[in-house]
């Protein structure tokens, strides 16, 4: 009986340390699954944010493009040059906005060059000021929404 009364004890050490073990396996996974979701959800808030820093340096460039355009000669530029140049930058800006996911405020920006994509309308002066307050706000959303006065 001794014997087997050792074999027990043994057992049941054995037992507990097993106990321990997949408790602390369970709990390691739980904090690994918790950690992956935070990663997760952490990469696609950045991956947000690179849109929008992208979106609203192409909204500026456009806007440069644009104003070079319409006043060619202080900027040194022939006016066939400066058209093929704000052409690029508005063909990047909606290729852009075409690979970004959608949302309320890209469908807006969507809209307004769907509504103004002849050169006639973007180059008039009533164009720029709907433009630069979408500008103004992929810069908040580049910012991660954060206002500053």
């Amino acid at each position: 009986m001794d014997c087997f009364h050792t074999i027990l004890l043994h057992l049941k050490a054995a037992l507990e340390a097993t106990y321990v073990g997949i408790e602390v396996a369970a709990v390691g996974a739980v904090i690994a699954w918790l950690q992956l979701q935070y990663a997760k959800k952490r990469d696609r808030a950045l991956d947000d944010r690179n849109d929008w820093e992208k979106i609203h340096k192409l909204m500026l460039e456009f806007v440069i493009r644009r104003e070079v355009l319409n006043n060619p000669n202080p900027y040194g530029k022939g006016v066939g040059e400066a058209v093929l140049d704000a052409f690029e930058a508005l063909h990047n800006l909606k290729g852009q906005l075409d690979r970004t996911p959608d949302s309320p405020l890209v469908n807006e920006i969507v809209d307004l060059l769907q509504d103004n994509w002849d050169a006639e309308k973007w180059r008039a002066p009533g164009f720029i000021e709907p433009f630069s307050q979408l500008a103004h706000k992929a810069a908040l959303r580049a910012q991660g929404g954060r206002k500053h006065a």
